[in-house]
């Protein structure tokens, strides 16, 4: 089957990609070139023979799916591979640039690694719009606890003399508070680092709102609308949510059952039953940790009685009447499981795992229904 065929192991790196070639179960030649499309191009025509295909195959790393478009542009077959499923030898304990092209090209050679999907382009794009938002609403959390503690250190208590959970952070009051309390204080230091803090803070917020804006925009568009429509149908989903989702999933269609959804987001169960025993443990997290994110927050009033809010009456109103019957199905489900499981004293953040994987299969149904 692999008899006209030279397969090539490519290792990736900053300062040159190494390479080797494989051909009827054993090596063929070694290369190393620069770092840039067109340099592999020339190594790939030095090892090409007439009436063999050539087939290239690199792990999934900084570069992303750049280098094998590329390569399939220049008419090369390119594959990525998922770094964390090629075989391991127990006990060899050498690494270099050439042993792990030699690896690459005989694994490659003998079926033994897994080709990761290669995304479009385009929503790569939004994928990775999405992710910049989630990063920048990480580094404003940050900044806000940072600024929280200068208040506390200075001895500034916002809740001081205020009722129990009368007085929250970072909403009008508390901002007004803010402005107006440091600036009494006497150090110049202080009310030069708390301004600033501030003035990064107001940035980094406006920077929130205007990508919450362009997601929006982009929610709209006719490859995203009905597939958001769909997932907003769901209680504890919004649209940033939803397009999380869809963009870290891609296309539905390579997922043959929602078990491979649920594995994919590392919702798995970890288990190791033997001698008639059965160990199971918590969920594997070997998985794209932003999809199970997302579900697990949306899990967060998964044991709350099943009723339709505001929210989601309006949205039901425009929905396809097969979407919202996946999700009102999906919420009695939730709330029943949620139910048993708390009967049993399970913790509730184990019971939002629980419910988020069930959701994730919910979600895999209208997904399908909406491609």
């Amino acid at each position: 089957m692999n008899k006209n065929i030279i397969f090539i192991g490519v290792d990736v790196d900053d300062k040159n990609f190494h390479g080797c070639g494989y051909k009827n179960g054993s090596m063929i030649g070694e290369f190393k070139c620069r770092p840039n499309v067109g340099h592999l191009v020339k190594k790939l025509e030095d090892l090409s023979e007439e009436g063999f295909e050539i087939r290239v195959c690199y792990e999934a790393t900084y570069l992303g799916y750049t280098l094998c478009r590329k390569l399939r542009e220049s008419g090369y077959h390119c594959d990525v591979i998922a770094p964390s499923l090629i075989p391991q030898q127990p006990g060899w304990q050498q690494k270099t640039d050439k042993i792990d092209s030699r690896k690459l090209a005989e694994y490659y050679a003998n079926g033994q690694l897994t080709i990761v999907t290669v995304p479009d382009e385009k929503n790569e794009r939004v994928r990775d719009l999405v992710r910049s938002r989630s990063f920048i609403m990480r580094q404003l959390k940050a900044l806000k606890l940072h600024i929280l503690s200068q208040c506390r250190r200075s001895g500034m208590s916002y809740k001081e003399g205020g009722e129990e959970g009368q007085k929250k952070h970072w909403t009008k009051n508390h901002r007004e508070w803010l402005n107006g309390t440091y600036k009494k204080q006497g150090d110049a230091n202080l009310v030069t680092n708390l301004n600033l803090l501030l003035e990064q803070e107001k940035r980094l917020s406006e920077l929130i709102r205007s990508y919450d804006e362009q997601i929006e925009r982009i929610s709209k568009q006719e490859e995203y609308q009905k597939k958001v429509s769909a997932l907003c149908c769901y209680r504890g989903i919004d649209t940033l949510s939803a397009m999380t989702v869809i963009t870290e999933i891609g296309d539905i269609k390579r997922f043959a059952h929602p078990r491979k959804l649920a594995g994919y987001a590392g919702l798995d169960l970890r288990e190791y039953s033997s001698g008639g025993k059965e160990r199971r443990y918590g969920i594997t997290k070997m998985g794209n940790r932003h999809i199970r994110t997302s579900v697990i927050e949306a899990c967060q009033t998964a044991s709350r009685y099943p009723q339709t809010s505001r929210r989601l009456k309006i949205q039901h109103a425009t929905a396809d009447k097969k979407h919202v019957e996946i999700a009102d199905r999906c919420m009695r489900r939730l709330h029943k499981k949620s139910q048993k499981l708390l009967i049993r004293e399970k913790t509730r953040n184990k019971v939002k795992v629980a419910c988020a994987r069930e959701m994730l299969c919910f979600i895999w149904e209208s997904l399908k229904v909406a491609a």
